[in-house]
């Protein structure tokens, strides 16, 4: 294949993993039909109330596995062998959860086998974290202890937020249109081929998973994002040039590492907010609720439309408060975002605890009024 421009390559790779998703997914909405594999709305959990086909990440991991076989330039990323061994063990623990249901140790079991490829056999880690916490350069033993969790915690973060209609995928565009970007600027044309990739895998399985949603992601296509998108974060950061095009919009490696962090802010900041909340509950932290993000704005009464719409405009605040703040040290820049997040969050609180005090209240009043009666075992008697 004759070498082509890197611009050129990513537009190859957005469009081909973009027609390939579209093509791909009514062929399995029609395999799930006529083999009876949905997701089936059997708790007061999940928010969808009919059967919907749940294998959605077939067809983005299919669309991003092919484009990039065929388009990326493996003297430009000389690790994707690793990547693709990673995003098979994902994929396959994924499906099998989709069809069969697996326990969470399993599926932990998998995400730290492919988590601890990526970081100790392709050496794809973070090496330091430029002052944040007062951090620089980590020895070679807490580089590969803080990568693979952090490559754990995305891909289970991406995997929580997955609850209502577009609102993963949403993000996961976001999240690869903007790494994408940066990586690109920053030289490093493997890593925004695969983003670029990614994102045209999901925006055109977004086609049919916005709301009313028709196909469901799934965990093969949850863990599946998740897990590039950690990697290209992660790619971002180490690839940082100050030389580059990329310097002219980000400043210094600590902003970078703060841009990055804000990129993925919405889906980090939920999982870490709702894993905290369950353990100071003394439940556990992979135990099912309705404390996301998108269920409190739910109970405010917003669609799943507007629902993913208020959360995508937060994120993109939040990387543009990062932006704004990368000059100063990065642990302001950190606090500011925190605080940021921190802030809408408590707007959200007390909006919806207020709103659910006068359903209760409405409900307590439109029961109907018994009077002063006693009740026996054998019916209500009246003073």
């Amino acid at each position: 294949m004759p070498q082509l421009p890197p611009h050129l390559i990513y537009l190859l790779t957005f469009m081909g993993a973009l027609v390939i998703s579209l093509v791909s997914i009514p062929q399995i909405m029609l395999i799930s039909a006529k083999k009876r594999l949905f997701d089936v709305p059997d708790n007061d959990r999940k928010i969808h109330l009919r059967i919907v086909p749940n294998l959605g990440g077939v067809a983005i991991f299919f669309a991003f596995i092919t484009t990039c076989s065929l388009f990326l330039n493996p003297d430009s990323f000389s690790n994707w062998n690793y990547i693709i061994a990673s995003s098979l063990i994902l994929f396959l623990t994924g499906i099998m959860d989709d069809l069969v249901a697996l326990s969470p140790s399993k599926k932990f079991l998998a995400q730290f086998i492919a988590a601890s490829i990526t970081v100790c056999i392709a050496d794809i880690r973070l090496s330091s974290l430029h002052g944040i916490f007062g951090v620089y350069d980590l020895t070679y033993w807490y580089s590969i202890i803080f990568s693979v969790v952090g490559i754990i915690f995305v891909i289970n973060a991406f995997n929580l937020i997955d609850g209502i209609d577009g609102l993963a995928g949403s993000i996961g565009v976001l999240s690869t249109f903007c790494l994408g970007v940066l990586l690109a600027v920053s030289g490093n044309a493997g890593g925004a081929s695969m983003a670029f990739s990614l994102m045209g895998a999901i925006a055109g399985f977004l086609r049919f998973n916005t709301s009313p949603a028709r196909i469901f992601m799934g965990d093969t296509g949850a863990l599946q994002i998740g897990y590039i998108i950690s990697v290209l974060c992660i790619l971002f950061v180490n690839s940082f040039n100050s030389n580059a095009a990329v310097g002219d919009m980000i400043h210094n490696p600590g902003g970078a590492l703060t841009v990055g962090l804000s990129i993925l802010f919405v889906p980090v900041f939920d999982s870490f907010r709702v894993f905290t909340t369950r353990l100071m509950r003394g439940v556990s932290p992979f135990k099912a609720d309705r404390t996301h993000l998108h269920h409190y704005l739910l109970d405010l009464g917003f669609t799943h439309s507007m629902t993913v719409t208020i959360l995508i405009l937060s994120n993109v605040l939040i990387i543009t408060v990062a932006l704004i703040l990368q000059d100063f040290n990065p642990n302001l820049g950190m606090l500011g975002i925190v605080a940021l997040s921190m802030g809408l969050y408590a707007v959200l609180y007390f909006m919806r605890k207020k709103r659910m005090e006068s359903i209760n209240l409405l409900k307590e009043k439109s029961k109907p009024a018994i009077g002063n009666s006693k009740v026996s075992a054998t019916g209500i008697y009246h003073n």
